[in-house]
C-alpha cells in the first residue's frame, strides 16, 4: 500500500524542523545544520508517479542550490535559513499536488512567510528598511489573493467573478512582482543582499502561479465562466509587465536593478501563459491546456535558474564570461537553451488559444530584451575563471540552462504536460 504523498510532505517538514533544532544549540554544530533540510527535500522524490517526480526533482535541485548559495553568506541565522528554504520547496510541491483549496492557500503562505526573514539578512543599515517595505507589500498581496480566491470560489455571478478574479490577479502580481503591482521590486532587489534576493527572485515565484492557475481553472469549469474575459484581463497584465520590465531594464544601469526589471518582464511572460491557460479551461487535458502549463512552468524554471545564477554572480562581483553569456542567451530565448523552449511553448499556447496578438507582443519584448542582457553579460562576465564555491555554483546553473540542448519533448515536455491532471481542486 503506497503512502499518501501528503504524509510524505508532512514528514519532510518535520524532519527539516526537528532535525535542524539540535544543530542550533552550539556554533560548532551549526556547520551540520544543512543535513536535515537536505534530507527533507530528497524525501520529496518519493512521488506517486514519474510526472510529479519530474516536477519535484527540479524543485529539489533548486532547493539544494539555494542552500549552497546561502552557505556563501555569513548569516546570523545560519541553520534557520536552510530550514526556511526547505519549507519553501516542500510548500511548492504541495501547491501542485494538493486538490484541497485550504491546503493550496496554505502552501502559498508557507512559501511567502519565510521570505520575510530571509530579506532581513544582510547590511542592517539597509535590510530593515527593505525588509519592512517587502513584508508590507507581501501582506497586502496575500490579503488580495485570498479575498479574490474566496469570491471566485463561492459560485458568484459573472460580474462578481470578474471582480474576484481581478483581485486575485492583483494579489498574484504583487506577490511575484509583476506590473502594475511591481513597485517594490526595483528597490528591494537593488538594496537587498544578492544572496537572499536570489531565493526570493527564484523559488518564491513558482507556487503563487500554480495556486492561481488551479483556483481559476477549477472555478471556471465549475461555474461555466466564459474564458475570454479572464484571458484578456490576464493578457493586459502580461502586456504591461513585459513592456514596463524590459523598458525599465534598458534604462537602468546598476546590474541588480536591471535584474529587477528583468524579473518583472519574465513575470509578464508567465502571465501570458496564464492567459493562454484560461482559454484552455474548457478542455482540460488536451493540447491547449498542456502547452500553456509547459510554457508557464518552464518559464518559471528558467527564471529560477537564471536569477540564482545572476545574483550569485553579482554577489561575487563578476564571474566567468562563458557561463554569464550562456545564461544571458537563455533569458533572451536563444535556441536550444532552456529559455527558448519556455517561450516557444507559451507562444504556441497563445496561438492555439486565439491570443495571437499577445504572442506577437511577447516576441517583440524578447527582441527588446537583447541589449540589456548583452550588457549584463559584458559587465558581469569579464572577470575570468575563479575557483571555489561561487564558480561551481555558476557552472551548475549553466549546465541546467544547457540541459535542454537535447530536444526535450521525450524527457521534459511530456512529464510536464501530464501534470495538468493535478490542476483541479475539490471544491
Amino acid at each position: 500500500m503506497s503512502i499518501p504523498y501528503t504524509y510524505i510532505l508532512l514528514a519532510s517538514a518535520i524532519i527539516s524542523v526537528v532535525g535542524t533544532a539540535p544543530t542550533l544549540l552550539s556554533e560548532g554544530a551549526r556547520r551540520y545544520s544543512w543535513i536535515a533540510p537536505l534530507i527533507s527535500m530528497i524525501i520529496l522524490l518519493i512521488a506517486p508517479n514519474t510526472y510529479l517526480m519530474a516536477y519535484t526533482a527540479f524543485l529539489v535541485v533548486i532547493g539544494v542550490l539555494g542552500i549552497v548559495t546561502l552557505m556563501r553568506l555569513n548569516s546570523p541565522i545560519r541553520g534557520v535559513d536552510y530550514v526556511l528554504v526547505s519549507i519553501m520547496i516542500i510548500a511548492t510541491a504541495l501547491a501542485l499536488y494538493t486538490s484541497n483549496l485550504a491546503l493550496a492557500l496554505l502552501s502559498l503562505m508557507l512559501v511567502s512567510a519565510p521570505t520575510y526573514l530571509l530579506i532581513l539578512m544582510g547590511d542592517p543599515n539597509t535590510s530593515i528598511e527593505v525588509g519592512v517595505k517587502y513584508v508590507v507589500n507581501m501582506i497586502i498581496a496575500t490579503v488580495l489573493f485570498f479575498v479574490g480566491a474566496v469570491i471566485i470560489s463561492s459560485g458568484p455571478s459573472l460580474i462578481t467573478y470578474i471582480i474576484g478574479f481581478s483581485l486575485l490577479l492583483l494579489g498574484l502580481s504583487l506577490e511575484v512582482g509583476a506590473a502594475p503591482m511591481h513597485e517594490w521590486v526595483p528597490d528591494v532587489f537593488t538594496a537587498g543582499n544578492p544572496i537572499p534576493v536570489a531565493i526570493i527572485a527564484s523559488i518564491a515565484k513558482i507556487a503563487p502561479f500554480i495556486v492561481a492557475v488551479k483556483i481559476t481553472l477549477t472555478t471556471m469549469s465549475l461555474y461555466k465562466i466564459p474564458p475570454y474575459y479572464l484571458a484578456y484581463i490576464a493578457g493586459a497584465f502580461a502586456t504591461i509587465s513585459m513592456f514596463l520590465g524590459n523598458i525599465g531594464a534598458l534604462t537602468s544601469r546598476e546590474s541588480p536593478r536591471v535584474l529587477a526589471y528583468s524579473s518583472i518582464a519574465n513575470m509578464g511572460y508567465v502571465m501570458a501563459a496564464f492567459a493562454a491557460a484560461m482559454m484552455g479551461a474548457q478542455e482540460m487535458g488536451v493540447t491547449l491546456g498542456g502547452l500553456a502549463l509547459v510554457g508557464l512552468l518552464l518559464q518559471l524554471f528558467m527564471n529560477a535558474v537564471g536569477k540564482m545564477g545572476f545574483f550569485n554572480t553579482v554577489f561575487s562581483k563578476g564571474n566567468n564570461a562563458v557561463s554569464t553569456w550562456l545564461i544571458s542567451l537563455a533569458f533572451i530565448g536563444t535556441p536550444p537553451l532552456l529559455g527558448f523552449w519556455s517561450k516557444l511553448y507559451i507562444i504556441l499556447a497563445l496561438v492555439y488559444g486565439n491570443l495571437t496578438w499577445l504572442a506577437v507582443l511577447l516576441v517583440i519584448n524578447s527582441v527588446i530584451s537583447v541589449p540589456y542582457y548583452v550588457r549584463l553579460a559584458r559587465e558581469l562576465g569579464g572577470t575570468g575563471w575563479k575557483g571555489g564555491l561561487a564558480e561551481s555554483l555558476i557552472i551548475v546553473f549553466t549546465i541546467l540552462v544547457l540541459s535542454t540542448t537535447i530536444p526535450p519533448p521525450s524527457w521534459l515536455i511530456h512529464p510536464i504536460m501530464n501534470l495538468i491532471n493535478y490542476l483541479i481542486l475539490s471544491l
